[in-house]
């Protein structure tokens, strides 16, 4: 099997191709601007999932790393400084989902598939994997169905898990039973905050009803409920798929199934912003056989939201200007720049930590770099 099959082409990354820092402390590091995000354009296309459709994507603290997660019960691993695959990794036996970057190297967390021939409840594990020596270092049990969503804490070696049981469970590496564990009732999406101190619980509408919930809670306070609550207007029969907190710790983003998603005031969780794409507004285009990790993403700077779409673009909106006193949220449609996809649907997007390239995922995984013409440097 080649290393990459984008364009036929089995060339790694020359050191003048990678992509380049996105940090701004040396003179090398490039601004993350309107313009070098308009310029990036699909660099790699790896297919190592044949065909299947990928539920999750996650870099590693470096951003050398990237791994992908999808319903043919494999994880797939690629350095992005080369530009190639570089493992596979099956589990064709548990199934895999969520799979996520531990701090600790090439450690990853992932959640079993559901199996309904399965007897031993090995389903609902959380499994602890060294990606190195294809070896598992520790299980997590404790949930009564299938999980949903891992997130790893920023800032240390815990984690949390959303459920189809209705909980949300605190773990840490070291020990295999839950550290705590929240009732929700239902299933949800969960994100820390940049210090790891704040967990944002996100729950969508339930049935019919036009109002989701999103909750925070202090960590070291948890058990004693939320300290801030709000409703969110939002379709009805929508799925909540992903909550993320912006580098910045300004704003809290909610991805949905369908074409609208949420930006919220990370502090008194107003409701900042729509983004309202323009198709059929009750396409479930995102849904998928498994639980999957969202089509937005905020940039590292907190400045920018990518947002893939059904007509195989990903929209680039700029959020800097939200404002908190504003009467209104602002409408987001259809951004003045778009990138157009090659490779399939942009169903799920994530921008690296460390370096200027993000990721995009539909039965195969794009490497996206900006234009090295119009780079913009500090």
């Amino acid at each position: 099997m080649s290393s990459s099959i984008y364009a036929g082409s089995r060339t790694q990354f020359s050191p003048s191709k990678r992509p380049s820092a996105v940090t701004t402390n040396s003179s090398s590091a490039l601004h993350i601007t309107q313009d070098a995000l308009a310029s990036c354009r699909e660099s790699k296309f790896f297919n190592y999932h044949q065909g299947a459709s990928i539920t999750s994507l996650d870099f590693d603290d470096t951003g050398q790393y990237l791994i992908s997660s999808g319903i043919d019960k494999s994880i797939q691993l690629y350095d992005c400084y080369k530009g190639i695959h570089y493992k596979d990794i099956q589990s064709q036996k548990y199934g895999v989902h969520s799979a996520q970057f531990t701090h600790e190297g090439l450690n990853c967390l992932y959640a079993s598939t559901p199996d309904p021939t399965a007897s031993d409840g090995n389903e609902n594990v959380i499994r602890y994997l060294s990606l190195s020596t294809n070896q598992y270092i520790r299980y997590f049990k404790g949930h009564k169905a299938q999980v949903s969503n891992l997130e790893v804490n920023p800032v240390n070696n815990t984690f949390m898990s959303s459920s189809y049981d209705g909980t949300v469970k605190f773990w840490d590496l070291n020990t295999s039973s839950a550290t705590g564990s929240i009732g929700t009732g239902s299933n949800t999406i969960a994100g820390y905050d940049p210090h790891g101190i704040v967990v944002a619980i996100g729950k969508g509408p339930q049935k019919d009803a036009k109002l989701g919930t999103v909750a925070l809670y202090d960590l070291k306070t948890f058990d004693r409920g939320p300290f801030l609550s709000a409703e969110i207007p939002c379709m009805p029969r929508q799925l909540w798929n992903k909550l993320e907190f912006s580098n910045n710790g300004r704003l809290i983003l909610v991805s949905t199934d369908t074409c609208e998603h949420y930006i919220l005031d990370a502090f008194s969780l107003k409701l900042m912003a729509i983004i309202r794409l323009t198709y059929r507004r009750d396409d479930r285009w995102m849904s998928t056989k498994y639980p999957y990790s969202g089509c937005c993403c905020f940039t590292p700077c907190g400045k920018f939201v990518l947002v893939g779409s059904p007509k195989h673009i990903v929209h680039i909106f700029d959020v800097s200007e939200l404002k908190q006193d504003a009467e209104k949220p602002t409408i987001f449609s259809r951004s003045a720049d778009v990138l157009k996809s090659a490779h399939g649907i942009p169903k799920i997007v994530l921008f690296n930590p460390r370096l200027f390239t993000f990721a995009t995922a539909d039965v195969g995984v794009s490497l996206w770099q900006p234009n090295s013409g119009e780079k913009t440097l500090p």
